[in-house]
């Protein structure tokens, strides 16, 4: 049996954090249904995963590919960031200022910033193992691989956000958009969980000229699916003309959907930024290989 091995300082940073934000979550007492269950059950998942990667480690057995515990780390850097994100506007946010000060805003504040914590030690560790250019390295271990497995990841949250505020019964806009972030959550996942089970070549020192286009036509999708939602969202979530509401309603408490439709604007427009870069990454090596 091979000898334990010391844990790295960077998961337990990881799994300590996840660990103190779902603890402190449950401590302050009942949370909000939906939203609340989804941050509790990513950070008690985070961990869950993270502690399993640390035994694998202490045990001298890492994981077989050096992708996924990549793959992984940037899938949980988004899931704690939103988590940290989602949480706060649930339940921060009081606007009658009856929670301020006492026991249990307190404990939601430090799951707050334990989560805002997990997620920095997760893009820590994406930052120090991500392929260097020029390094042979399966595809999700690349930068145009980590950045398929955070726009997967955002579109999973936007489809969550989208279904929850109505936009399955909301103005046709609405449910294009939502169209497009359920296409873009099944895409991704599909590619993603090829790669990671070996489907095709996904090191890009071993990739065909075709499959480099066809991810780079993947990348081009993204981005004009995901530019006609960043318009589509907004207009009819902001313009009064269209049917929206300009300004957040007054008195609008913890849960209002006012701040979801700019979540949701906010983060379509990230994933939009991230197709981006990933084409201009993907057709620049499409044209130096081809």
């Amino acid at each position: 049996m091979p000898a334990c091995r010391p844990p790295s300082l960077l998961r337990c940073a990881q799994a300590l954090s996840c660990c103190l934000a779902f603890s402190t979550a449950a401590a302050a007492g009942p949370w909000l249904p939906g939203e609340g269950d989804g941050c509790v059950a990513a950070w008690a998942l985070c961990f869950i995963l993270t502690l399993l990667l640390l035994a694998a480690d202490a045990l001298g057995r890492p994981p077989p590919r050096r992708d996924l515990p990549l793959a992984y780390a940037a899938a949980a850097t988004i899931a704690c960031a939103a988590a940290a994100t989602i949480w706060g506007l649930g339940h921060l946010r009081r606007h009658d200022g009856r929670d301020a000060g006492t026991r249990p805003h307190a404990l939601r504040a430090a799951a707050t910033a334990a989560s805002c914590l997990a997620a920095l030690a997760y893009a820590a560790e994406v930052a120090r193992d991500r392929a260097r250019p020029g390094q042979s390295a399966p595809l999700l271990a690349t930068p145009p691989g980590l950045l398929k497995v955070a726009e997967t990841m955002l579109a999973l949250l936007l489809l969550g956000l989208a279904a929850e505020q109505g936009a399955g019964s909301g103005p046709p806009a609405w449910r294009w958009c939502l169209g497009i972030y359920c296409t873009s959550f099944a895409l991704g996942a599909l590619l993603v969980g090829g790669c990671l089970w070996g489907w095709g070549g996904c090191g890009w020192g071993q990739d065909p000229v075709a499959t480099r286009r066809a991810l780079g036509a993947y990348a081009a999708a993204g981005v004009l699916a995901y530019g006609a939602a960043a318009v589509l969202w907004p207009l009819y979530s902001f313009r009064e003309e269209m049917g929206g509401q300009p300004r957040r309603p007054g008195g609008c408490g913890p849960t209002c959907p006012w701040d979801r439709w700019v979540l949701v604007a906010l983060l379509t427009a990230i994933n939009l930024l991230a197709y981006g870069v990933d084409l201009v990454q993907t057709g620049r090596l499409v044209l130096l290989r081809a």
